[in-house]
């Protein structure tokens, strides 16, 4: 049976950067503006660009391609997870243009929706399905959002809990590249939370049980050991986060969280951009981080849907007959 490999995660964030506690969306002395700059929570900074998305995407998958050593040429699939294309033809004039700059113009190219920041782990879950069932021999997934487009300029989302940043992320799911096992997927939803889902307290209560119960269908699927997986989430502050996957058993040493005041909340990029970060040890770990870890989960947050794919932390090898 063919293993999918999740490959050469990459991204690339807005080319402007600026503090977040100059937000015009966060008034000096406010109570929100407090809240979310300090220590517990951990915004500093967040990202914006004047560009398309596309541009942002394919800065990104040509890092990707090239770290992967599969050409464009050889993608079967691109599924993009975004919610920040334009409106019309133009979106289709910019995915041709994406396709045609990183050479995969032979791919069939798909979008995914209606997850908010949840879509991209969705998509990173359909890639391996195509490739374990031999649909697809390599499936680019794309992910990438801009503020202005995806939440109508607001920075501030998530409840409050989150600066929204724009970036891009992608990675190569491929039956043969050499990467690291997609293990499995799981994903939740709560219509409800569209809506409000009613008091503050029945919301809270809501979202604890969604991240109980993702991880408790992620496990039934594969079973881990939480005390030697480490999260990778989605950019919220950092001690909401906490509080959230302190229900599904891990302890503040197994979620990586320094990526929110580097970059904010990439909505539905954090993470494969927080995985391209520890592959590529481009920053240190969190002094409470514990050891190396013998698993990965990929934990994407929108409101009202969870999604997650566990990984092994063990890379395969490259290999043409695409099994393990």
């Amino acid at each position: 049976m063919i293993t999918p490999r999740l490959c050469a995660p990459a991204y690339e964030l807005g080319e402007y950067t600026e503090p977040v506690a100059e937000l015009p969306e966060l008034s000096v002395g406010s109570r929100a503006a407090a809240d979310l700059t300090s220590p517990s929570a951990g915004f500093v900074a967040y990202h914006w660009s004047e560009g398309p998305m596309v541009e942002l995407m394919t800065a990104s998958v040509s890092r990707t391609l090239a770290n992967s050593g599969v050409p464009g040429s050889e993608i079967d699939t691109v599924l993009l997870a975004t919610d920040s294309l334009p409106p019309g033809r133009t979106a289709h004039r910019d995915v041709s243009e994406l396709l045609l700059e990183t050479g995969m113009s032979g791919a069939t190219v798909m979008t995914l929706g209606l997850m908010d920041c949840a879509t991209a782990m969705a998509a990173v879950g359909t890639a391996a399905s195509l490739v374990r069932d031999g649909t697809a021999r390599h499936v680019m997934v794309v992910s990438g959002d801009l503020a202005d487009i995806s939440t109508g300029g607001q920075r501030v989302v998530a409840g409050g809990v989150a600066i929204a940043s724009d970036g891009a992320a992608s990675a190569l799911v491929s039956a043969d590249a050499a990467g690291l096992p997609v293990l499995t997927m799981a994903h939740h939803a709560a219509p409800e939370q569209e809506s409000g889902g009613g008091s503050a307290h029945r919301q809270l209560t809501s979202r604890m049980n969604a991240y109980r119960e993702v991880f408790a269908r992620l496990s039934a699927r594969h079973p881990f050991p939480a005390a030697r997986t480490l999260v990778l989430p989605s950019n919220f502050a950092r001690h909401v986060m906490r509080m959230y996957l302190a229900e599904a058993g891990f302890s503040a040493g197994r979620i990586a969280l320094e990526g929110v005041s580097r970059i904010a909340h990439c909505q539905g990029s954090d993470p494969l951009i927080n995985l391209a970060d520890r592959l590529g040890d481009t920053k240190s770990a969190a002094p409470e981080q514990l050891a190396e870890p013998e698993m990965y989960v990929l934990l994407g947050a929108g409101i009202a849907h969870l999604g997650a794919v566990l990984l092994g932390t063990r890379p395969l090898p490259d290999s043409k007959e695409g099994s393990s």
